[in-house]
């Protein structure tokens, strides 16, 4: 399995626990805030939450921007440090 793969997964499941959807109907296009209905404060729960699993910084202006998708969630939290 793929870095990538992982994240995505790993995201899935975070977005899940937030939204109380299933994983697997989380998908990598659906944007967080038009398509999941997430609001501000699950985004910065969203950003703590990658941040404890992986020990890396996240951006959260990155996810909190418009039109920001699972995918791009994955790609901020593989960029990060």
């Amino acid at each position: 399995m793929s870095t990538q793969t992982q994240t995505l997964a790993l995201v899935q499941h975070l977005i899940s626990l937030i939204t109380e959807r299933p994983a697997e109907e989380i998908l990598p296009g659906q944007r967080l805030y038009e398509d999941l209905q997430m609001d501000s404060l699950q985004i910065t729960e969203l950003a703590q939450k990658i941040e404890t699993e992986t020990g890396k910084s996240i951006d959260e202006d990155l996810l909190a921007a418009e039109g920001a998708t699972v995918a791009l969630c994955v790609d901020v939290t593989d960029a990060a440090s």
